[in-house]
């Protein structure tokens, strides 16, 4: 029967990213691939010395395996490219439950609440215009307004969601889901890249969370995500201003105006000018085939100078630190980094 050491065993291994002939071999084959498989099983239990070779193997401490582990992700939507390695896929969930467990742990030692509350309370989702309301309903109790909101990931900080960042190639797009049996959210994205397609992909996975898609089919559910996060980045009565009614062209230097202020690629400004009506399926169609053209999927011009960075979680592991809440060696565990590296992280100036 498999155990706890069993599943956190396994659990280290996915996160590292490793196949058990891979975690033999790190080990200086101290342990086979086998011993590897029984010990996840449940079936026999290593040594001390083969314990230590694995911790150090998959860069956690040996404790790591003995604590207990119920938490589960429910309602998880994992978006990814046709290339994106099975391996990959399953260290990116292992690591995105790891975060969201010790993320829970430190607000407990914090004696902080967890907070998160749905401004739309899960709305049943049909069409385009359920898509509209929902955002303004959010932008309006989040005190939004119709303004460029310059950080999505502090934002949603501040709300309650749980955002990581992860490396991954370039075929992870996004993650998301709730803890199983708590009303808390979590979202992974990609920690390297583009920030507008970070903001992009952080708006589809909100719309994952709050809303309800259940009478949609699978493809209607992602376009309709892809439709919530051009609503929200980009509101209805700007584009409509900044468009100014029907077009029937538009120029580069207005769609990089737009990409610049509010976050948001002009490929996703082109399609919710279609969505609304502002622009032609004829125009669309000739826009899509001058991005081809110009190599603008890969590499889309225009300039926005924000950021999207989570720093909520190191934040709050800081100042436990700082305050001797919890250990340094404690802090550099909850970072994932050495405690040599953790220490030249903590700068006390007062």
């Amino acid at each position: 029967m498999i155990n706890e050491f069993g599943l956190r065993l396994r659990s280290a291994r996915k996160m590292a990213g490793m196949s058990m002939d891979a975690l033999a071999q790190a080990t200086g084959s101290m342990v086979t691939k086998q011993a590897i498989s029984k010990y996840e099983k449940g079936q026999i239990k290593p040594g001390s010395d083969v314990l230590i070779a694995m911790s150090k193997a998959l860069e956690v401490k040996a404790d790591y395996f003995f604590r207990s582990s119920k938490l589960k992700i429910s309602g998880l939507a994992f978006r990814k490219k046709s290339k994106l390695r099975r391996k990959e896929e399953e260290r990116i969930k292992y690591q995105t439950l790891d975060f969201l467990q010790k993320y829970l742990e430190l607000e407990e030692i914090l004696n902080l609440a967890h907070g998160f509350s749905n401004p739309v309370s899960k709305r049943k989702i049909h069409s385009q215009e359920d898509i509209e309301q929902a955002v303004h309903e959010i932008r309006e109790k989040w005190n939004l307004g119709d303004a460029p909101v310059q950080q999505l990931t502090e934002l949603l900080e501040d709300k309650g969601f749980k955002v990581l960042e992860v490396d991954a190639s370039s075929e992870f797009v996004g993650l998301s889901g709730y803890a199983e049996g708590m009303n808390i959210p979590v979202i992974t994205v990609f920690k390297e890249g583009d920030c507008v397609r970070k903001r992009f992909t952080i708006a589809h996975e909100l719309a994952h969370l709050l809303l309800d898609f259940s009478d949609c089919d699978e493809s209607s559910h992602e376009k309709l995500c892809h439709s919530f996060a051009g609503a929200l980045l980009l509101p209805e009565n700007v584009i409509r201003e900044e468009f100014g009614g029907k077009r029937q062209k538009i120029t580069e230097w207005e769609l990089k105006k737009l990409k610049g202020i509010y976050g948001i690629s002009m490929q996703a400004i082109m399609a919710r000018a279609l969505t609304l009506g502002l622009i032609s399926e004829y125009t669309f169609k000739m826009f899509r085939i001058y991005v081809s053209k110009h190599g603008w999927r890969k590499d889309e011009p225009g300039k926005y100078s924000g950021l999207e960075i989570a720093n909520r979680f190191k934040q709050l592991v800081l100042h436990a630190a700082a305050e001797e809440i919890i250990s340094y060696s404690k802090g550099a565990e909850f970072l994932g980094v050495s405690l040599a590296a953790f220490e030249q992280e903590v700068h006390i100036v007062s």
